[in-house]
């Protein structure tokens, strides 16, 4: 039987970078041998740093009831299409009614895995400095449709972020080696 880190480790390890232990950001960022890298050309994420369970939890509303204290998590983010795949095995151990929009999971449980790595944070990702697709084709000289036309086509990367299911953005790093190495190959950055 997994220890509690290594079952939530498990459940994030993605399958198509057998090497990575880690992927974030629509897939631009891989974490391996305890590094962050980009995706596209394996080198360091500046400034990057693990963000842990615990650390993004820790301002999770708690509440003590005869039962024991218990964690309040979003219930969007257990299920739906919001929902956290650092959250799965939250889903059993789950209390509260139905109607509830929250669900509380015992804190030793989320104390458990409080040192397990779940994302990434670095100053690139800052909501501030992510490009929207006008911003991309601002950079780019091209319209804004060629933009949306390459996502729609997948022949970018993929976004960072997406806002309300609908708002795409992404790190400037990512675009600028996408950008790179469209030039290299000699690709007319238009559709």
């Amino acid at each position: 039987m997994l220890d509690a880190g290594a079952e939530l480790e498990t459940a994030l390890r993605p399958l198509t970078w057998p090497d990575a232990e880690l992927v974030a950001g629509g897939g631009n960022y891989l974490r391996t041998a305890g590094t962050w890298v980009y995706t596209a050309t394996r080198r360091p994420v500046p400034g990057a740093e693990d963000v842990t369970f615990g650390r993004r939890y820790a301002g999770a509303p708690r509440v003590t009831r005869d039962d024991g204290e218990f964690v309040l998590l979003d219930r969007d983010w257990l299920e739906g299409p919001d929902a956290r795949p650092e959250l799965r095995w939250c889903i059993p151990l789950g209390t509260l009614d139905a109607a509830s929009p929250t669900v509380g999971v015992p804190v030793d449980e989320i104390l458990a895995r409080s040192t397990v790595v779940v994302g990434l944070w670095a100053p690139e990702l800052d909501p501030a400095a992510l490009l929207t697709a006008s911003t991309i084709a601002r950079v780019l000289g091209v319209t804004r449709s060629t933009v949306n036309a390459y996502h729609a086509r997948h022949q970018m990367p993929p976004p960072v972020v997406t806002l309300n299911q609908r708002v795409p953005l992404w790190t400037r790093p990512v675009i600028d080696h996408w950008a790179a190495r469209q030039t290299r190959r000699r690709r007319p950055l238009v559709p």
